[in-house]
Protein backbone atom coordinates (compact mmCIF):
# COMPACT_ATOMS: atom_id res chain seq x y z
CA UNK A 1 0.00 0.00 0.00
CA UNK A 2 2.65 2.25 0.76
CA UNK A 3 4.07 1.81 -2.54
CA UNK A 4 0.64 3.25 -4.11
CA UNK A 5 0.97 6.23 -2.44
CA UNK A 6 4.35 6.82 -3.15
CA UNK A 7 2.94 6.34 -7.02
CA UNK A 8 0.60 8.65 -6.22
CA UNK A 9 2.00 11.90 -4.37
CA UNK A 10 4.60 11.00 -7.63
CA UNK A 11 2.19 11.36 -10.40
CA UNK A 12 0.91 14.67 -8.36
CA UNK A 13 4.49 15.69 -7.89
CA UNK A 14 5.33 14.96 -11.77
CA UNK A 15 1.88 16.54 -12.98
CA UNK A 16 2.38 19.70 -11.33
CA UNK A 17 5.75 20.02 -12.83
CA UNK A 18 4.40 19.40 -16.03
CA UNK A 19 4.86 21.59 -19.27
CA UNK A 20 0.74 21.01 -19.29
CA UNK A 21 0.16 22.62 -15.71
CA UNK A 22 2.60 25.31 -16.70
CA UNK A 23 1.15 26.05 -19.78
CA UNK A 24 -2.63 25.90 -18.19
CA UNK A 25 -1.44 28.57 -15.28
CA UNK A 26 0.24 30.86 -17.78
CA UNK A 27 -2.76 30.80 -20.06
CA UNK A 28 -5.35 31.46 -17.39
CA UNK A 29 -3.28 34.13 -16.07
CA UNK A 30 -3.76 36.04 -19.79
CA UNK A 31 -7.25 35.48 -19.68
CA UNK A 32 -7.83 37.05 -16.02
CA UNK A 33 -6.10 40.57 -17.06
CA UNK A 34 -7.72 40.36 -20.22
CA UNK A 35 -10.69 42.71 -19.08
CA UNK A 36 -12.52 42.64 -22.56
CA UNK A 37 -12.12 39.16 -22.30
CA UNK A 38 -13.53 38.53 -19.01
CA UNK A 39 -16.53 40.41 -19.38
CA UNK A 40 -17.37 38.32 -22.48
CA UNK A 41 -17.05 35.74 -19.94
CA UNK A 42 -19.04 36.73 -17.58
CA UNK A 43 -22.09 37.92 -19.75
CA UNK A 44 -21.97 34.70 -21.29
CA UNK A 45 -22.36 33.14 -17.47
CA UNK A 46 -24.97 35.39 -16.79
CA UNK A 47 -27.30 35.19 -19.75
CA UNK A 48 -29.99 32.45 -20.54
CA UNK A 49 -30.74 33.38 -23.81
CA UNK A 50 -29.59 30.98 -26.41
CA UNK A 51 -28.66 33.30 -29.16
CA UNK A 52 -26.71 35.83 -26.91
CA UNK A 53 -24.71 32.97 -25.62
CA UNK A 54 -23.57 31.56 -29.01
CA UNK A 55 -22.78 34.88 -30.20
CA UNK A 56 -21.05 35.84 -27.00
CA UNK A 57 -18.94 32.22 -26.88
CA UNK A 58 -18.12 33.13 -30.54
CA UNK A 59 -16.76 36.32 -29.58
CA UNK A 60 -14.60 34.84 -26.71
CA UNK A 61 -13.23 32.09 -29.09
CA UNK A 62 -11.87 35.02 -31.26
CA UNK A 63 -9.17 35.31 -28.26
CA UNK A 64 -5.76 33.08 -28.60
CA UNK A 65 -5.00 33.03 -25.02
CA UNK A 66 -8.74 31.72 -24.18
CA UNK A 67 -8.30 29.17 -27.05
CA UNK A 68 -4.94 27.86 -25.72
CA UNK A 69 -6.29 28.01 -22.16
CA UNK A 70 -9.24 25.99 -23.30
CA UNK A 71 -7.17 23.63 -24.99
CA UNK A 72 -4.83 23.16 -21.98
CA UNK A 73 -8.08 22.36 -19.61
CA UNK A 74 -8.87 20.00 -21.61
CA UNK A 75 -5.93 17.49 -21.67
CA UNK A 76 -5.95 18.07 -18.14
CA UNK A 77 -9.72 17.06 -17.96
CA UNK A 78 -9.20 13.80 -19.96
CA UNK A 79 -6.44 12.90 -17.78
CA UNK A 80 -8.58 13.45 -15.09
CA UNK A 81 -11.26 11.94 -17.08
CA UNK A 82 -9.15 8.57 -17.17
CA UNK A 83 -7.75 8.45 -13.70
CA UNK A 84 -11.94 8.31 -12.24
CA UNK A 85 -12.45 5.78 -14.54
CA UNK A 86 -9.56 3.54 -13.07
CA UNK A 87 -10.78 4.64 -10.03
CA UNK A 88 -14.85 3.39 -10.49
CA UNK A 89 -13.10 -0.13 -12.13
CA UNK A 90 -11.24 -0.72 -9.04
CA UNK A 91 -13.91 0.85 -6.49
CA UNK A 92 -17.34 0.93 -8.18
CA UNK A 93 -17.21 4.76 -6.97
CA UNK A 94 -18.07 7.24 -9.17
CA UNK A 95 -15.31 9.29 -8.82
CA UNK A 96 -12.37 9.60 -6.70
CA UNK A 97 -14.08 12.21 -3.75
CA UNK A 98 -10.87 12.62 -1.44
Amino acid sequence: MDNVIDKTNNLINVLENSELIKNLEHYKFKVIINNKLLDLINKYNSTEDKYERISLKEQIYKYDEYKLYMKYYNELFYYILKINNKFREYTNEKSCNI
